[in-house]
């Protein structure tokens, strides 16, 4: 089953699909901007909204230079034999396990090219935590800054330290929210010193109609039709 989509973020915040695929620090902020751009005069859903079985993470690069994060979440998922049955313990409580995902996102200076998102599925399994770094430890790089984008080298790695992991248990998101991590140099200037945010849109915010598309809706009804083909 597919968890992910990865999608590029346009600077007029309308979502475009391109391929389907533990609190916070002191250092970790969270704002609700206004979910209303002027692009056509239209509006266009930043979160995918109450209801929705996806959480977007975006990633935005302010460092100038080419950036690749390294966004990984973790899910408790049931343990499957191989017959496809699910195993209980000797109680009968149903056995699980933490199983991670990393997905690396490569942003470029200038925009639209400086933000990508990747979209990953609350269903079956919630997603419990998000964070930056392959095994979301502190030390972890974090973000590397600098490189020559996919393929090329890797560049300089900023650690994670900053930014704590977001646990869902703990309130810090939901289903249907958008995660932001943002990439900045504080004086504004490329090749400084890199800090790194996590920031909140709650999908509770979001409006209800759009002049616009609504990817999130459009894409929800697609996957159906594709489990509805394959069955």
């Amino acid at each position: 089953m597919q968890r992910k989509c990865i999608v590029e973020i346009a600077l007029t915040v309308s979502v475009v699909v391109t391929a389907m695929g533990i609190g916070c620090g002191a250092n970790a902020s969270f704002f609700n901007p206004a979910f209303v751009n002027t692009n056509l005069g239209g509006q266009f859903p930043l979160t995918p909204g109450p209801g929705a079985a996806f959480i977007l993470v975006r990633c935005v690069n302010e460092t100038g230079d080419v950036a690749e994060f390294t966004v990984t979440v973790e899910r408790e998922v049931f343990v499957i034999d191989e017959e496809g049955l699910r195993q209980f313990d000797d109680l009968g409580n149903p056995v699980t396990t933490s199983e991670r995902e990393t997905v690396r996102l490569t942003t470029f200076a200038a925009p639209p090219a400086n933000e990508l998102g990747v979209l990953f599925s609350c269903s079956p399994e919630p997603v419990n935590i998000i964070g930056l770094g392959e095994n979301l430890l502190p030390s972890d790089a974090a973000v590397y800054v600098g490189g020559q984008g996919a393929g090329g080298a890797a560049g300089a790695g900023v650690s994670a330290a900053d930014v704590n992991p977001l646990s869902r248990t703990a309130g810090n998101f939901g289903c249907g929210d958008t995660v932001i991590f943002r990439a900045f140099t504080p004086g504004g200037l490329a090749g400084g010193s890199v800090s790194i945010q996590s920031l909140l849109l709650p999908g509770y915010e979001q409006p209800s109609i759009f002049a616009g598309p609504d990817t999130f809706t459009n894409l929800s009804e697609f996957l159906e039709s594709q489990v509805r083909e394959d069955g």
